[in-house]
């Protein structure tokens, strides 16, 4: 269940920012949140500049682990190409944000890229994914349709998750505190505790591949 309200008339003179324009309660069926994005709402981003993201590749020749990096080129996890950027529209912020002449760009109301770098890769937990969608198939399909046989169920079970895995395949790794499209999360600036606050990713589907030009921050 979601609504959602329009702005008749947008802030002026320094005004405070609207608050978000979509409200969203819970959820019924079998289509509801994976246990991956249940885990996402409860983590919160670690921000660093994006600069840093350029000085971890500044060293990339001469590092001692040079070999086992051109080992393991055609590794996902050790793949630059498989980095991408996810986009938030910043909700809450607190003043510390606003008195750092870095992270005064996350004021509310404003957009930010961040990049999830391959040192901020986290594996997925796909086996706490599939047994929660197998328990939450089954318990909702046979509370809709009791004559609904058990063949079928699972014969529409197995298309389900074999279509989920297609889609876990191309992205196994993901970076902490990247958040659930259309949902608020939290961040927080690593370097500046006192910095943080609520954001809304905007991205949605298979985030998008990007530099450290293209984005404010990156995921620690």
């Amino acid at each position: 269940m979601s609504r959602t309200r329009s702005i008749l008339r947008a802030p002026e003179n320094g005004g405070k920012h609207c608050a978000s324009l979509t409200q969203k309660r819970g959820c019924q069926g079998y289509r509801c949140n994976s246990a991956h994005e249940r885990k996402a709402l409860k983590e919160t981003a670690m921000l660093l500049p994006s600069e840093y993201s350029k000085s971890r590749r500044e060293n990339d020749t001469t590092d001692i682990r040079r070999n086992l990096k051109l080992r393991y080129s055609d590794s996902y996890k050790h793949n630059r190409d498989h980095e991408y950027c996810v986009e938030f529209e910043v909700i809450k912020a607190t003043k510390a944000c606003y008195k750092d002449p870095i992270y005064k760009q996350l004021a509310e109301g404003e957009r930010v890229v961040v990049k999830c770098d391959l040192e901020a890769f986290l594996p997925h937990d796909d086996k706490e994914d599939n047994n929660y969608s197998e328990n939450e198939f089954y318990s909702h399909r046979k509370g809709d349709n009791k004559n609904l046989e058990n063949e079928t169920v699972e014969d529409t079970f197995k298309s389900q998750m074999s279509s989920n895995k297609v889609s876990k395949s191309k992205n196994k790794y993901r970076c902490r505190g990247e958040g659930s499209t259309g949902r608020n999360t939290r961040f927080s600036a690593m370097a500046i505790p006192s910095c943080h606050g609520k954001w809304m990713r905007l991205t949605v589907g298979q985030p998008k591949k990007c530099t450290h030009h293209d984005s404010q921050f990156i995921f620690v």
